[in-house]
């Protein structure tokens, strides 16, 4: 599996009136075998002692030096090189910069990237992006970082990768590597691809229109695969980002991740974890509170095998009338020769009743979403018995987006998604999980990590949060 970690760093912003054009760089080293010289795009050599130093090693993937490596430090306005200078590192494969600092105008700050809102006669208010990067190439190895002031950094070098990607809403514009010359157009479906980038412990995609930029991500590829593919990022005020991400952050390894400084305007979401840690209430089938619950090897911890006849209680609970996922983990011991519940939403079995039912449907030999007619609740169908393994731990989820819904088994989708719309009612009604009021509709086999919540998890999300736990 491809490890994409994704470092977030908190973006400075500045009130300028101005952004300057001229930027003046320099090298120097204390090796006889390190060179130093400035790519010249106009501008002039700085002068000490007014300088910053950027200084470190270069080592590829496995930490192992190299020598000789060649490096660039790059000025970069967010869709385009505006100024750059070469180093070689010596033959223990440490380099040194030194830059004019007062020609840096806040652009390197303790390595985070810097956005400038600046005062324009003919546009108005601009967003301009003033990053530094490290570029380091040696032999087919290449590599980018964010370069920290004042102490040491490591850049790392790698095989190149193809990275995609997508925008949500967005139908034109551009995203560049930070720090390259790469960039790549927006397609009219929001997607956008790169068929060789250097991998980076820092790197950063910016996503600009007509020159100003509108946001971006900083990231980090390690040198695992041939392709990154980035979940579908939004655009929150300058900052691109996926409500799933600490999620996937989880799933595909990233080690840090911050959130912070994103603020989301909705926040009506519900969301209920229940972690088989002995706070979840456990019923019989005629409503009173379980005597026992059996409690055993869960998927990570413990998990539940409910007994004939118990559910878990969710009193009046209502996560069914919008868009909704529910989703857990379970050890199936397969058909029993009765239904079998999932997750339901009734007093009892009837048109005035019950609102919503998920279960395995023995006539059928199928799984079965109950949803409303005009006079009494039907079934939608997804696979047969075999969808989800017998004696092993599968991750199951339901996603209702739109009024369709679809079920998933181990992070792929269960047939098609179909259309549904919950059974509406006149009075609140249980919610429950694993069972009903019918003593024999226990689901048979144990259940862990149950999750509901009131929003449409991605098929993505739905994926990585499988990957996350699955046995080896």
């Amino acid at each position: 599996m491809n490890r994409l970690i994704v470092c977030l760093k908190k973006p400075c912003q500045v009130w300028a009136l101005a952004l300057a054009a001229s930027l003046a760089f320099f090298a120097c080293s204390n090796g006889d075998d390190v060179a130093g010289g400035v790519t010249d795009i106009g501008n002039s050599i700085a002068r000490e002692p007014d300088t910053t130093k950027i200084a470190g090693t270069v080592v590829d993937m496995q930490g192992n030096r190299m020598p000789a490596a060649r490096l660039t430090l790059y000025w970069d306005n967010g869709y385009a090189i505006e100024d750059s200078l070469d180093a070689v590192a010596d033959s223990n494969a440490q380099f040194e910069f030194k830059v004019a600092s007062n020609d840096m105008h806040g652009y390197l700050q303790n390595g985070r990237t810097t956005v400038i809102q600046y005062a324009d006669s003919a546009k108005g208010v601009v967003n301009a992006f003033a990053g530094v990067y490290l570029y380091a190439r040696s032999g087919s190895l290449s590599g980018i970082s964010l370069p920290p002031s004042g102490k040491a950094t490591e850049v790392r070098v790698g095989s190149r990768k193809a990275l995609r990607g997508s925008m949500s809403g967005v139908t034109s514009g551009k995203v560049h590597i930070g720090g390259t010359h790469l960039s790549a157009d927006i397609q009219e479906d929001g997607s956008f691809s790169f068929d060789s980038i250097p991998p980076g412990m820092q790197e950063e995609l910016i996503y600009s229109e007509s020159d100003s930029v509108l946001g971006y991500i900083p990231f980090t590829i390690q040198d695992a695969g041939d392709t990154v593919v980035l979940p579908q990022l939004e655009n929150y005020d300058g900052f691109l980002w996926n409500p799933d991400l600490s999620l996937l952050a989880d799933a595909y390894g990233f080690n840090s991740y911050h959130t912070d400084y994103v603020r989301w305007s909705d926040t009506g979401w519900t969301t209920v974890n229940i972690e088989m840690n002995g706070d979840e209430y456990v019923f019989n089938h005629d409503g009173r509170l379980a005597d026992s619950v059996n409690y055993v090897d869960g998927v990570s911890g413990k998990g539940v095998l409910l007994g004939a006849g118990q559910y878990i209680d969710l009193d009046t609970l209502n996560p069914t009338g919008g868009d909704f996922t529910l989703s857990l983990w379970t050890k199936w011991n397969g058909p029993n020769g009765e239904h079998q519940v999932l997750f339901c939403q009734r007093a009892y079995w009837s048109d005035s009743t019950s609102r919503f039912q998920w279960h395995y449907e023995v006539n059928s030999g199928s799984f079965a979403v109950m949803k409303s007619m005009p006079s009494y609740p039907e079934a939608v169908f997804f696979g047969d018995s075999s969808s989800i393994p017998v004696g092993e731990w599968a991750f199951i989820a339901l996603v209702s987006k739109d009024h369709m819904v679809n079920m998933y088994v181990n992070g792929r989708p269960v047939g098609e998604a179909q259309e549904f719309v919950p059974n509406e009612l006149n009075r609140s009604v249980p919610f429950r999980v694993g069972g009903d009021e019918i003593r024999t509709e226990t689901w048979n086999g144990v259940i862990d990590r149950v999750s509901i919540e009131t929003r449409a998890r991605t098929p993505e999300w739905i994926r990585a949060k499988y990957e996350a736990l699955k046995p080896e």
